[in-house]
This record gives structure tokens, C-alpha cells and sequence, in this order.
């Protein structure tokens, strides 16, 4: 096992990190300027739905709907706070996933609906941080801003492959793979590095110490931690531990499993990876051309069943993680 992560402390932190990662009254209007430097305004909402978001603010890329229940829950300044924060890296993430994606999406991509739910009134919101809704076509965020930060850009992809293209993604491992991949391996993703990834100090310590580190930034490499955490995890670091499956499900890593990986099966962070070695080994138009692709089917595309190229994949990724220097 690599000394990345080992015995004991790996099993501590691979069960926080695989069951965290999916968790995901004012007085008047504010003017423009309370929310700089982003120097966005907050408008009253005009809409049907404005009892429940009295205030809305539009970016580039987003309209926010604030909801009063959960202003009234943090309390007005630090609720502005959060919001001045996430927005103030906002735009050039959500740009650089629509780069990413060229060629795959629309030209022209309408702004999202953003809402805020910190109050937890969606029921989802007790097994996820965020999420998009594909038939009603928005983004929730859940339990506050910290939280909304580590999953929004991961809700954008989403956005952008399921409604803003041709040829949608289907859900499960092309859905959460590429919206992981595109989210913690293309993509910088400051949203998720100005809280750190959500590790506390003594953990983002320990992913120092061993690699997975961006000096310059003084903060995780989500990169760095997708190749490491992924590769303890193809050599069994997972077996016996409940996970959330690109299935959107958890279940129980069990020996079969581990032995017969499936496309249904595999973590988010294996999915990464993942469409990681096949973009750059098959090339990034073979893959993001057959998204789409029904799993039954993928042996079609890369002329192998999937224990074979997930064998191969876990190879590739341990030499990564090498010429990287997590050891």
C-alpha cells in the first residue's frame, strides 16, 4: 500500500471523505456594493416564489435565490458574508468548466438557478451537499456556505452535460464521473480550494505531509488527493466501509466488489480517475462522444469489458501517483 494514506489512518480518513463528499429578515433590499468586491446586487425577486426567496442576485453565469429562512438561520451578515465569498471566485470556475466542455455544450449557456436551502427542507439535502435537478433544471445548495463551495462547481457539470448539451450524459458513472473529473482534476476549482477542500486543519496537515499539496496555493490539490485517495482505494482500503457509488447510493465495499468492479459500483473518486486515463489514453472525443453510452455497451467502445479496463486504469493511476510524488 502506498504510504500515502495507511493501516489504520487511511480507513479514519476514507470514511470521512467517501461520506461527506456527496453532502452536499432583512430589514430592506441591499444596494449594489454591500456584496464586494464581486460588486453584485441584491435585488428584491420579483417572482411566484418570492415568500420563500425575497432576494435574488445575478451573475454572469447564475441567478441566486436567497432563501429568508436561511438568512434568518445565520444571521444576516454572515449570510452575505458566505455569499460575497462564493461568488468572488464563481465566475472564473463555472468559465473554465464550460472550456473544458467545448465542443460538447452549447455555444451559449443560459444562466443557472442557484437556490439556497441551509434549513434543510429538502429531503435530499440529508445525504448531499448540493444538487442538480434534472427535470426542473436548477441547483440546491444544502447546510451552509462551506458546504456549497465544496460541491458547486461538481452541480455546475452537472448543469452544463445534462441540460446544455445535445447529447445529454447519462446518470451513474459517465454522469458523476465526468462531473467529478471535470470538477477536481481539469478544472483549479477555487471555489473548493478556499475552504480547503472541507478537511479541518489536522487533516489537510496530514495530505501535506504526504503530497498532496499545492505549495504555491498553501491549500490540497484536489488533483493530487483524487489520484492518491483512488489509488488506496483500487488496492482495498475501501473493503468493509460504506460509500457513496456513482450510483448515488451507499453501499458496502464488499470482497466481490472490490474484485469485480462494475461501472454501477466504483466511488466518485475511482470515477474521476476513471474518465482521467480514458481521456488520456483514448483520447477526450472518444469519451465525451459516447457519454451517453449505456454501460452494457461500453465494451464496444474501448474494446474491453470493464474489470479489464478498470485493472488497467488502476495500474496507470498508481504510476501517476508516483511520477507525482505521493509516496
Amino acid at each position: 500500500m502506498s504510504a500515502l494514506f495507511s493501516g489504520r489512518t487511511v480507513r479514519i480518513f476514507l470514511r470521512r471523505i467517501l461520506f461527506i463528499l456527496p453532502l452536499l429578515i432583512l430589514s430592506g433590499c441591499r444596494k449594489s456594493g454591500d456584496l464586494s468586491p464581486g460588486g453584485y446586487e441584491v435585488e428584491e425577486n420579483g417572482r411566484d416564489n418570492k415568500a420563500v426567496y425575497p432576494y435574488v442576485v445575478h451573475t454572469e453565469s447564475s441567478t441566486w435565490y436567497l432563501a429568508k429562512d436561511d438568512i434568518d438561520l445565520l444571521g444576516e451578515e454572515a449570510y452575505f458574508a458566505g455569499l460575497r465569498e462564493t461568488l468572488d471566485n464563481l465566475e472564473e470556475d463555472f468559465a473554465e468548466a464550460r472550456d473544458a466542455l467545448d465542443g460538447y455544450i452549447w455555444e451559449d449557456i443560459p444562466q443557472v438557478d442557484i437556490y439556497t436551502d441551509f434549513c434543510g427542507k429538502a429531503s435530499i439535502s440529508e445525504t448531499a451537499g448540493a444538487y442538480y435537478h434534472s427535470i426542473s433544471n436548477f441547483i440546491k445548495v444544502f447546510s451552509g456556505w462551506d458546504m456549497a463551495r465544496e460541491a458547486l462547481l461538481h452541480e455546475y457539470v452537472h448543469y452544463l452535460t445534462m441540460h446544455c448539451a445535445d447529447r445529454p450524459v447519462t446518470d451513474g458513472f459517465w454522469g458523476e464521473g465526468i462531473a467529478e473529473y471535470i470538477s477536481k482534476i481539469v478544472c483549479k476549482n477555487r471555489i473548493l480550494r478556499s475552504v480547503n477542500m472541507g478537511f479541518n486543519d489536522e487533516e489537510a496537515s496530514f495530505y501535506k505531509e504526504h503530497g498532496a499539496w499545492d505549495e504555491e496555493e498553501g491549500c490540497i490539490d484536489p488533483r493530487l488527493f483524487y489520484y492518491g485517495t483512488a489509488r488506496v482505494i483500487a488496492q482495498g482500503s475501501l473493503v468493509g466501509m460504506e460509500y457513496f457509488s456513482v450510483s448515488d447510493v451507499y453501499i458496502i465495499r464488499t470482497p466481490r466488489i472490490q474484485e469485480n468492479p462494475a461501472m454501477e459500483t466504483i466511488s466518485h473518486i475511482e470515477g474521476a480517475s476513471i474518465i482521467d486515463y480514458l481521456v488520456q489514453t483514448y483520447s477526450r472525443d472518444l469519451v465525451f462522444a459516447n457519454w451517453d453510452t449505456a454501460p452494457e455497451d461500453m465494451e464496444q467502445i474501448f474494446k474491453k469489458p470493464f474489470p479489464e479496463i478498470y485493472a488497467d486504469w488502476a495500474a496507470w493511476n498508481s504510476e501517476q501517483c508516483e511520477k507525482l510524488g505521493l509516496d
